[in-house]
């Protein structure tokens, strides 16, 4: 045996090793789970103040089928359909030590996240989203609540729906 094949013998192994990452199925079923929340004053577009709240959390879906498209707006992605928004949270405010919640319309905030689907043989989807939440005030009409957090979710094109995961505590 030459000096020069046991090199490469041992490179075509390693490449081999590397070359063949054990395939992992995820559900097809969207799966989130709360990565983080920050909040901080800002204005918007008028020089108004506001309070600007971000979300983020991680997602898996072993189909990729998350997110909405520009033409995915008839059907049962309508406007005036329940699966027009696919990403839901919920606001909890505190009162005396206990989180309640903040009745809909005004407590559920709806979005649409944009298609996601991965290119490619493999649609699994992994990703981090984030979400700004803004709440303007003013002297005369304040903040209705000081300590809040989110329950949220998402809902992919099957119409699966994720587990619900909890935002922690945010305070101003």
């Amino acid at each position: 045996m030459s000096r020069l094949s046991i090199p490469i013998k041992f490179l075509a192994l390693l490449i081999l090793l590397v070359g063949c990452k054990k395939i992992v199925n995820y559900p097809d079923e969207p799966a989130i789970s709360f990565t983080s929340v920050s909040s901080k004053d800002s204005t918007d577009a008028l020089d108004n103040p506001v309070k600007r709240v971000t979300l983020t959390f991680h997602l898996t879906d072993g189909n990729g089928d998350v997110g909405l498209g520009v033409n995915d707006n008839t059907g049962p992605f309508s406007v005036d359909s329940a699966f027009y928004y696919n990403l839901f949270l919920q606001e909890y405010k505190m009162e005396n030590g206990v989180l309640t919640e903040v009745p809909a319309p005004d407590g559920l905030r709806k979005y649409r996240i944009p298609d996601l689907t991965p290119t490619g043989q493999n649609k699994t989807l992994i990703a981090d989203i984030s979400v700004t939440v803004e709440y303007p005030y003013t002297e005369a009409s304040p903040l209705p609540f000081r300590e809040f957090d989110y329950v949220f979710y998402v809902v992919d094109r099957s119409f699966n729906f994720s587990n619900k995961d909890t935002s922690a505590l945010i305070t101003w």
